[in-house]
């Protein structure tokens, strides 16, 4: 019989504890309030490139072969990590967390239906994260597979399933826009929220991720329409993209269930020394 591991204990207990009474902002260390910040800034921000590329596939009209979720998981993890910076690197290790947590949270894959959605597991998400960060660099990013438990004969293909996303996405992303092309026009909106969403969405705009996705958009590619980047209230957590209007929506509650499933994990009788959804997700694309 197999042990569970005490990574995999941890986070069953932890979660397992908190979901009755989700720790608040005011119960956290001045540390576990940043880093919470961190990860649910960091989530957010693969969803939003999960989201881009789902623009792109549309708007470009690039191939996908095999499932466009699968492939806009793969387009989120390789933008992040061919950014080669140590926040990048961290934005992909919260978002394997994210996942994990989030499957563990809301028992991905404890209903029949779960097999026939468009989304993976949100495990199997995680997982391939870690995959594609230790194909792409095994020096740095071993612990994180050590930490998860990847097989080391997954460990060793996973540097050919990285190769292959790489090889895929830079000739259909990485061509560089021609210098008499017009610049992609984006716009950028912050739609007001109140009440129990007001921390959430003043901690989305100060993070600064959509901006930056907005600015990434304008430099990196050439688009023929408006896009529009919309933050707002929605009724539930999610994020998706509209190919009749071209138009990403960030719902801020996405964000706040972000910070709920880190003040999950944490200790519930307080702070210590210093993810996806409140709920079953719906598919970020209708």
């Amino acid at each position: 019989m197999r042990l569970v591991s005490p990574f995999l204990l941890g986070c069953v207990l932890a979660i397992a504890l908190s979901l009755t009474g989700l720790a608040q902002a005011t119960d956290l260390s001045k540390a576990d309030y940043r880093d919470q910040r961190r990860f649910a800034a960091n989530n957010s921000l693969f969803v939003l490139y999960h989201e881009m590329a789902h623009l792109l596939f549309d708007q470009l009209e690039l191939p996908v072969l095999g499932r466009e979720e699968d492939a806009a998981d793969n387009v989120a993890t390789w933008t992040l990590l061919n950014k080669g910076t140590d926040r990048a690197n961290q934005a992909v290790r919260d978002a394997a967390r994210g996942w994990f947590l989030s499957g563990i949270a809301y028992d991905s894959g404890g209903v029949e239906s779960d097999y026939a959605a468009a989304h993976a597991l949100d495990k199997q998400r995680a997982y391939q994260i870690v995959c594609l960060m230790v194909g792409k660099d095994e020096p740095t990013f071993r612990p994180v597979a050590n930490l998860y438990e990847l097989p080391v004969d997954r460990v060793e293909s996973c540097a050919w399933d990285y190769g292959i996303v790489d090889r895929s996405l830079r000739r259909l992303l990485d061509r560089g826009p021609d210098a008499t092309d017009q610049q992609t026009r984006v716009r950028v909106t912050y739609k007001p929220a109140g009440g129990a969403l007001r921390e959430a969405a003043d901690v989305f705009k100060s993070s600064g991720i959509f901006d930056q996705l907005a600015d990434e958009l304008r430099q990196r590619f050439r688009l023929p329409r408006l896009v529009q980047l919309n933050a707002e209230r929605c009724g539930e957590p999610n994020a998706f993209y509209d190919p009749e209007t071209v138009e990403i929506i960030f719902c801020y509650e996405l964000m706040q269930d972000y910070m709920e499933l880190y003040a999950a994990e944490l200790p519930k009788t307080g702070a210590t020394e210093g993810q996806s959804g409140t709920g079953k997700h719906k598919p970020p694309r209708n």
